[in-house]
């Protein structure tokens, strides 16, 4: 199971990040299936949140070059 949360940071669709959470053992994949509709939305929040954050680091180096 995924949920996952993706975001451009820019009008030219250049810059494109994903968070996703991901199940890799069949007891989290039951765990995350497991979760109320609710529970999903709030675990997607917290993703969107996190993606913020993210996004406002790498937003300051948009367009530079390595020298």
């Amino acid at each position: 199971m995924e949920i996952a949360r993706e975001r451009f940071l820019d009008p030219t669709r250049d810059y494109h990040l994903t968070l996703s959470l991901r199940s890799r053992t069949t007891p989290m994949h039951s765990a995350l299936t497991a979760l109320t509709a609710d529970e999903r939305e709030q675990v997607s929040r917290t993703l969107a949140r996190a993606l913020d954050e993210i996004a406002a680091v790498v937003q300051a180096h948009l367009g530079e070059r390595p020298d």
